[in-house]
């Protein structure tokens, strides 16, 4: 289990449909900057270190 708060799992799968730090905080009502915090976080709890890796770890371990 990786903790991965419930804002972070929506950020996650927003990612995973491609879209850019923009467009997620639009959807999210979120700022850019905090979408991007968020990343960093999942980033950090899912030991990766790009989006591609992020993605693909989240859906093996099916938390998208």
């Amino acid at each position: 289990d990786f903790s991965l708060t419930k804002r972070e799992i929506e950020v996650l799968n927003q990612i995973s449909q491609g879209l850019d730090y923009n467009q997620i905080s639009e959807n999210l009502f979120i700022s850019p900057s905090t979408v991007r915090k968020h990343i960093e976080n999942i980033y950090k709890k899912l030991q990766v270190n790009n989006k591609m890796k992020a993605v693909k770890k989240a859906l093996k371990h099916k938390i998208i």
